[in-house]
């Protein structure tokens, strides 16, 4: 007891930082969409604008690692939050689309950063004991930030100087936390690469879940405030509605996740993307109706799902020891496709109207359940390989979800 209390003590204040990061990041990319319907933008160039954030994103999922083993942990940290804080400040001084693309950008390079640097940091500090609890902490306490955080929105007007100012305060306060903490920060070890199509061969479906997961995870965070706007929601109506898709998010992880451990993993994920896509369906003529909060909240939840059964089936396929190489890889191809994903969907709002963007994730997760399943009933998963319990993050939250299977026992 005494030693897991010591563990807990060490990583409190890393938790408690990477909190803060969730709870101002989490509604800046929503107060990014409220604002760029403000301004009449059009929504191709929103989509452009919310993209950038996941473009800078997947390049940080290349080179973030070399910032940390040169750096360390704890520079690397301060080094990304600082860079973030200095972005949303810019954002508040100066409203151009272009310039905001940029800066969108450099916060997806930052806060990717800062996401592996936490995670990697609690994989090296929790032992084989606690790791399944430190993650799950690490979970609920950065997911309920990231919802509450919605209703920030209601401090001050979308186009005051205060809400870009507050999230660049609460990245400053989680680098003095972190920068400050008692514990020892972790040597780097050496990543073994995986080799070119290696994944793609091994866990087909994964790549393609974790693509589409990005497509419609980018497309709904990035999108969906601006649709909202377009509707004349307001902001705490849209705030309430963010927050609510990512508690479903939250909620569903641990019943998908207990089946995730009983069947093929294949035929969840499927599933899961069909009911994704089902209820993307009923969201345009039920949104005057009573069952349309119930039929959101089960949106983000299977929306939340998808991309960390996909991890879980790409690490039964691979050796453990490709674990910290198949995250960096996932992470590249989820931020990929979350780049794509409100630039296409963007594109089918222009063409479709605002229903365009639900009935874009609507068949996009249509082909990878339709792909999923056909293997999943086709193809039988090999039986040499003990299956790995797994404890399933959000990928809004966590950039290194594919350690996760060899972590939680």
């Amino acid at each position: 007891m005494p030693q897991r209390l010591s563990i807990f003590t060490g990583i409190g204040s890393l938790i408690l930082g990477i909190s803060l990061i969730q709870l101002a990041n989490g509604y800046v990319g929503t107060l990014i969409g409220i604002r760029l319907g403000l301004e009449h933008v059009e929504p191709t160039v929103a989509g452009l604008v919310t993209s950038a954030y996941f473009a800078g994103y997947a390049t940080s999922a290349l080179l973030c690692h070399r910032l940390i083993e040169r750096t360390g942990h704890i520079r690397a940290f301060a080094a990304f939050a600082a860079l973030v804080a200095a972005a949303f400040l810019v954002h508040a001084i100066y409203f151009d689309p272009i310039v905001w693309t940029v800066l969108r950008m450099i916060a997806g390079f930052g806060c990717a950063g800062l996401y592996v640097a936490t995670e990697s940091w609690l994989n090296v500090k929790a032992t084989p004991e606690t790791r399944g609890k430190v993650f799950a902490i690490y979970m609920v306490a950065t997911y309920t930030t990231f919802a509450g955080g919605q209703f920030a929105l209601t401090l001050a007007s979308p186009t005051s100087f205060t809400l870009f100012a507050v999230a660049a305060i609460l990245f400053c306060v989680a680098l003095v936390l972190v920068c400050t903490t008692r514990a020892e920060q972790p040597v780097p070890i050496a990543n073994i690469r995986l080799k070119t199509g290696e994944l793609a061969l091994a866990a087909p479906v994964a790549v393609a879940g974790c693509f589409t997961a990005g497509l419609i995870n980018g497309a709904f965070f990035g999108l969906v405030p601006v649709y909202a706007e377009l509707n004349g929601l307001s902001v705490p109506e849209i705030a309430t509605y963010m927050a609510l898709a990512i508690t479903g998010g939250l909620l569903l992880q641990i019943p998908i996740g207990r089946l995730s451990d009983q069947f093929d993993r294949r035929l969840v994920a499927g599933f899961a993307a069909l009911i994704f896509a089902a209820l993307a369906l009923l969201i345009v003529p039920t949104r005057h109706n009573p069952i349309f909060p119930i039929i959101w909240f089960l949106l983000g939840g299977f929306m939340g799902v998808i991309y960390p059964v996909n991890i879980a089936h790409a690490n039964d396929r691979m050796p453990s020891e490709r674990a910290v190489s198949v995250s960096g890889r996932m992470i590249l191809i989820f931020g990929i496709g979350s780049a794509c994903g409100p630039l296409l969907g963007s594109g089918m709002m222009s063409y479709l109207g605002i229903q365009g963007l639900f009935y874009f994730m609507a068949a996009v997760t249509s082909l990878l359940a339709v792909y999923a399943l056909i293997r999943g009933f086709s193809i039988r998963p090999p039986t040499s390989k003990r299956r790995r319990a797994f404890l399933l993050l959000q990928p809004i939250v966590a950039q290194d979800q594919a350690q996760a299977p060899d972590q939680v026992r």
